[in-house]
């Protein structure tokens, strides 16, 4: 703890508050420039082409292609609302991290996940075909990992009507992931890549939940079998409301003449 706190303060000014946010206001702005300009969007693409150009500006400018594109350089309604909704939930997105994170961890969590994703857009615009026109949904799906991860019991609304927790949704997104991992194996490396960042800050708490689950469970039966045990050894126990004078210190008893011991409230006659 006492390295990373020291890591921030010497590389405070590394920090962009609002990145997240950032990088969305300007895909709105590209939104606007391929709507306007189709032939635009190769311009925010890696591929086997513009490597072979040299043109490495790409690496830093697929960042900046819309989640939600125009269709065929089409104005749409349906992608303009799109847009706006990625835009609010990125938004969320963006000040819950950096209210849990700070400004500082939040920006080398943004800033580490661009570098492991662009080495692999990269490697798979040479080497792995089926890696072709991904892009954005990769770093959202990084941000979103680690949202549902801090606050796994913020409810969405699905379809705007449906509450859906978000760990629910992280949870089905991740099995998308791995049933198309099974289709093509190489894309576990690729997944391990481009969510390095996420899984060396998560997989040691969600170790740790899960140890402290099983203690919480653990003490949980312990605490009930003593419970248990505790009301099992009793002299007397209405056969009636089955109160004890462990349960009921008050409480009085008497055998009746069917040899069953009753409460004085229940005493037969």
């Amino acid at each position: 703890m006492g390295l990373n706190t020291n890591l921030e303060k010497n590389f405070e000014w590394l920090a962009f508050p609002g990145l997240i946010r950032a990088i969305v206001m300007i895909q709105c702005v590209v939104f606007a420039l391929i709507m306007m300009k189709p032939e635009a969007a190769n311009f925010f693409q890696i591929t086997p082409e513009g490597i072979a150009k040299r043109e490495y500006w790409r690496l830093i400018s697929w960042i900046f292609y819309p989640f939600v594109a125009p269709t065929d350089g089409a104005f749409s309604l349906i992608n303009v609302v799109f847009l706006i909704i990625v835009m609010k939930i990125a938004f969320l997105f963006s000040d819950s991290l950096e209210n849990a994170w700070g400004e500082t961890r939040t920006s080398y969590y943004v800033y580490g996940t661009l570098i492991c994703q662009s080495a692999m857009l990269y490697t798979g615009a040479l080497f792995i075909p089926t890696l072709h026109g991904v892009g954005t949904e990769l770093f959202y799906l990084s941000i979103f990992f680690a949202f549902a991860t801090l606050f796994s019991d913020y409810e969405f609304m699905l379809f705007f009507v449906l509450p859906v927790k978000v760990w629910v949704l992280a949870t089905l997104s991740a099995l998308m992931l791995l049933f198309t991992c099974i289709g093509s194996p190489i894309m576990f490396a690729v997944y391990a890549i481009c969510f390095l960042p996420y899984l060396i800050w998560a997989l040691p708490r969600l170790k740790s939940y899960s140890k402290h689950r099983g203690q919480v469970a653990a003490r949980r039966v312990k605490y009930q079998s003593k419970l248990k045990g505790s009301e099992s050894d009793t002299l007397h126990c209405c056969i009636v409301c089955q109160r004890t004078e462990v349960s009921d210190p008050d409480l009085e008893f008497r055998v009746a003449a069917n040899d069953e011991e009753y409460c004085l409230e229940h005493l037969e006659s």
